[in-house]
């Protein structure tokens, strides 16, 4: 029976150190959290969950504050120089001239308040959020009034492009990720 408890013992202690290792080395390595404090700050002051934004920043770029898109997008949450302009000129604390959307404070600050933005336009549907992040408003506003891809104008029963149908998709996914592993 002592033999037992012993091997029993060891198994935990083998497994709580997986776990461990795990948690502590490759999670953070695989799903990041970095940014914590500018996360913080605009999740609260722009009313989004923490889990959303990092879910955007790491399916738009992957943590990468200098990242490019085909598109012209920059910096962690990929918004286009456009957008940024338009945000900025609704903001008190960013200068649209001098805005520099690869400061990751500038990219999270804009992104955040664009993501709560297009929640109070499309009534917090979440999935129809994230297809107007990925493209663009007036494009998902055109879908909405479309019976074809919309029933009730608030929902969208399909996604046209598949690009932007996956990046929802993957947005929420990753999102599902962090609120698990991280509890938020």
């Amino acid at each position: 029976m002592i033999r037992f408890i012993r091997k029993m013992f060891t198994w935990f202690t083998l497994l709580f150190a997986m776990a461990a290792f795990g948690y502590f080395v490759v999670l953070p390595k695989v799903l990041p959290v970095k940014y914590k404090e500018q996360v913080e700050k605009y999740a609260n002051l722009y009313d989004v969950e923490q889990s959303l934004i990092y879910a955007v920043i790491f399916c738009e770029s992957r943590f990468d504050p200098n990242a490019h898109s085909r598109a012209g997008a920059k910096g962690l949450m990929q918004v286009t120089p456009e957008t940024g302009w338009w945000v900025a000129s609704r903001l008190d604390n960013i200068d649209a001239e001098t805005m520099d959307l690869e400061d990751p404070e500038i990219s999270i600050a804009v992104g955040t308040w664009y993501l709560q933005w297009l929640d109070e336009k499309f009534h917090g549907v979440q999935p129809t959020v994230l297809a107007a992040y990925n493209a663009g408003h007036g494009k998902i506003s055109q879908w909405l009034a479309d019976k074809s891809y919309s029933e009730d104008g608030y929902h969208l029963e399909e996604i046209p492009f598949p690009e932007t149908d996956t990046y929802v998709k993957k947005v929420e996914f990753v999102q599902k990720l962090y609120e698990i592993c991280y509890g938020m």
